[in-house]
Order: C-alpha cells, then structure tokens, then sequence
C-alpha cells in the first residue's frame, strides 16, 4: 500500500492527533507532514520485514519470561500507619480516601 499524504492525515486524524502546521515557507525539508510520510514509510517498510518471518507452529508469548515465575504468597502486612502519612500528603481528601476531580 503507498503511503500519501493523504492517508498519512487520515491516520493522524483517527489517532485524535492535531495534523502538524505547514510551514510558511515553501521549502520541502522543513514540510512536517512531508516528514511524517516518510516516517510512516518506514515503519510499514519494517513491518512488511517482520512479516517474513517464519513464525508457523511458534506459541504465542504471553509473558517476557521464559519460566513464569510463581506468585508471591498474599499476607495480609500491618502497614496503617503509612496510610496516615501517605494521606496526610494529599492535597484534598475525604475521610480515608484520595479526593480527585471528576472524569466525564
């Protein structure tokens, strides 16, 4: 698939992104949306070399590690008294608990 400036934006656009201005000169090596394509140009390029990889009858990885390593045993810790010391450091709080704008 060619990569143009026009799905170079399209991109940007889906990723929620500001496109980037144009300069207001007319020189090509300052152009960022110029850049941008040939940035892109060179991801799908890595990608299209990745994708040759021989990866038949491969597992899929699921952890960085070879061996899982098993789970640390859950003991309750006696640790109240950093709660304090931790919430006595908040800039707004409500009882025990962090108070924190509200997300829409």
């Amino acid at each position: 698939m060619p990569l143009d400036e026009k799905a170079v934006l399209a991109v940007v656009g889906l990723a929620r992104l500001e496109p980037p201005e144009r300069p207001e000169s007319d020189s090509a090596a300052a152009d960022p949306v110029a850049a941008m394509v040939s940035e892109f140009a060179k991801i799908v390029d890595y990608m299209a070399i990745l994708n040759e990889a021989e990866t038949e009858g491969v597992e899929p990885m699921y952890s960085p590690m070879i061996e899982p390593q098993p789970p640390r045993p859950d003991e309750p810790r006696r640790d109240a008294g950093k709660a304090d010391d931790i919430l006595g450091q908040a800039p707004e709080r409500v009882g025990r608990y962090f108070s924190v704008p509200r997300i829409f």
